[in-house]
């Protein structure tokens, strides 16, 4: 899906209310599929590749500072993040919808946030993952292959990742 559908389809869930979603494998990238390495910036604004590391699982989310459902699993990725941060690579991608670097590093300090934030500013990174929706998460096993996608604020991270630790 290139961004410009997702900022569209970003757009237009913004004016529907929604009861939160839980999709387990159907969802944006294939369950199997090879995680794609992708370019995207820190919070400084410099550039950054992000792929996952053989023999590590990883987590990445793609979310949004006026996200709801990221809001809502926010306490989620930091207790996630807490737990298996030594385990597991995390990577928390902003979306370029409706929102600037600037505004992303603010939101990550105000919120304390630890694990590593990045901010899609191409939208290279939603294309790569085919993402649909912000609180989208996906979780990558040992061998670099998509294990998890699930997308809302309900989703068990905790199980996704015992499963491929």
């Amino acid at each position: 899906m290139s961004h410009r559908i997702l900022h569209a389809a970003l757009a237009a869930a913004l004016l529907v209310v929604a009861r939160p979603v839980v999709a387990q494998s159907g969802e944006g990238i294939a369950i199997g599929a090879m995680a794609p390495a992708v370019t995207v910036a820190n919070v400084s604004g410099k550039s950054v590749r992000v792929m996952p590391t053989l023999g590590r699982p990883m987590l990445i989310e793609f979310w949004a500072t006026w996200c709801e459902f990221c809001e809502r699993l926010e306490p989620t990725m930091k207790a996630t993040y807490s737990k298996y941060g030594d385990k597991v690579q995390f990577a928390a991608i902003a979306v370029n919808v409706n929102q600037s670097p600037r505004r992303v590093a603010k939101h990550v300090k105000d919120r304390s946030l630890k694990y590593p934030v990045y901010y899609d500013d191409s939208g290279k990174a939603t294309d790569a993952y085919d993402v649909a929706a912000t609180s989208f998460v996906v979780i990558i096993d040992k061998k670099g292959r998509v294990a998890y996608t699930g997308v809302g604020d309900k989703q068990d991270l905790d199980a996704a990742i015992r499963g491929v630790l």
